[in-house]
């Protein structure tokens, strides 16, 4: 595999991060994932305008170019003979750190940050997950996010460990919970119901990450006439749902047919995640087809 690392392509047995960095030392980063189409990102403007936004709030100095970006994923896709395939991307940004000052706590936006990016490609499983749904796992509410559940930073671990669990109990997706036992979000994705037909997703005030896909399913929903809103969603509403989907960057939207052992509407994809599955493919070969000088175009 080749990578790219601080302006440099390189195989990724080759690429080095200090010791001292603060992502390898206290999570001090933030990260990006997205998928390519094609070897052509989508949303890549959304994505780099929520890292800057969180940058600026972490005291970074470093700032995405989109255009630069754009030009590293689709030689990254060329160099791994991914530019015909469907690819999933990442890019994080840690903070810098020496011997000299290994508790960055003063001056930290002089630290140089650490930049890399990679892709492989799409998981195997997803559109099979896609085509018949997935089973969740509600996980107790140490799993969630932790002070910062807005951000998407490099701590990671407690998410983790509940998709180990998951995994563990057969489960494709963890369901995280707040301490009133309401759902928040999937450790990779944005949890939706749809109930009275109408569609709900938890809001982000209750600490979760209200990702990039999620904006664009509300979107879409609302430009199909349904009515998305924001709300409390707890375990029993997911259990007595008509149908239930999780949104992400890469998986997309991926139908919820299990939930703790328990059957979701007729388990089988209902038709309105159908329908939001169509569209939003729909809206991404609309946006790939856009010209490339159009600020629009993905």
């Amino acid at each position: 595999m080749i990578v790219y690392l601080n302006g440099e392509f390189l195989d990724a047995a080759d690429a080095r991060v200090s010791l001292f960095d603060g992502g390898y030392l206290y999570g001090d980063g933030l990260y990006e994932t997205l998928r390519l189409y094609a070897g052509r990102p989508f949303d890549l403007e959304g994505h780099l305008h929520r890292l800057t936004r969180e940058l600026g709030l972490l005291g970074y100095a470093w700032r995405p170019d989109p255009g630069s970006l754009r030009a590293i994923f689709q030689e990254l896709a060329r160099r791994n003979e991914l530019g015909e395939r469907d690819a999933r991307a990442r890019l994080t940004i840690s903070r810098g750190g020496s011997p000299q000052q290994p508790l960055p706590v003063e001056r930290v936006s002089e630290l140089p940050a650490t930049v890399s990016a990679w892709v492989e490609p799409i998981p195997a499983e997803i559109p099979r997950w896609q085509a018949e749904g997935i089973g969740v796992s509600i996980m107790k509410p140490p799993f969630a996010r932790g002070n910062f559940p807005q951000l998407k930073t490099l701590n990671y671990l407690p998410a983790l460990m509940a998709l180990r669990f998951a995994r563990a109990e057969g489960c494709e997706e963890a369901i995280l919970t707040d301490r009133q036992g309401k759902l928040l979000e999937g450790v990779s994705s944005n949890l939706f119901v749809v109930r009275d037909g109408k569609l709900a997703t938890p809001p982000s005030r209750l600490g979760l990450l209200a990702g990039r896909t999620r904006a664009l399913v509300m979107e879409i929903a609302g430009a199909a006439g349904l009515v998305a809103q924001e709300t409390g969603i707890e375990r029993r509403d997911l259990l007595m749902a008509g149908e239930a989907f999780l949104s992400g960057s890469v998986k997309e939207i991926v139908p919820v047919v299990r939930a703790e052992g328990a059957t979701i509407g007729d388990g089988r994809p209902g038709p309105v995640t159908r329908d939001l599955q169509a569209r939003y493919g729909q809206a991404v070969r609309a946006a790939l087809a856009a010209p490339a000088s159009d600020p629009a175009a993905q």
